[in-house]
């Protein structure tokens, strides 16, 4: 898992639409990663891991970089792509899923 986050978020970070995204992150893209990688072993592997309030990290880049439907839309074909590259099967297909539900949550939470 943490390899598939880690290429995503390496494409994601130099990504003309999603750079500038990351670049307000705040944190550095290891420490990223790593939350990163906790939330989709929880959600994927049912691992007990501690738990990052990512919508919160993404609330506070909107503020200062909004946020808006083509980044929203760029993460998720990025994810869907990394995601395609590096496994198949039931996972994966859960993973794209929860990306499409997780892009929908995020265009309601951050535009209002």
């Amino acid at each position: 898992m943490q390899r598939l986050v880690a290429e995503f978020c390496a494409c994601a970070s130099e990504d003309e639409v999603l750079a500038p995204v990351f670049a307000h992150m705040g944190t550095p893209l290891i420490r990223h990663v790593e939350a990163v990688t906790d939330f989709w072993c929880r959600k994927l592997l049912g691992e007990l891991l501690p738990s990052s309030d990512l919508l919160n990290v993404h609330q506070s880049v909107h503020t200062s970089h909004p946020i808006d439907d083509c980044h929203v839309e760029r993460w998720l074909a990025l994810w869907q792509d990394s995601v395609d590259a590096t496994f198949v099967g039931p996972a994966a297909d859960r993973a794209k899923a929860l990306a499409v539900h997780i892009a929908h949550s995020m265009r309601t939470h951050l535009s209002g």
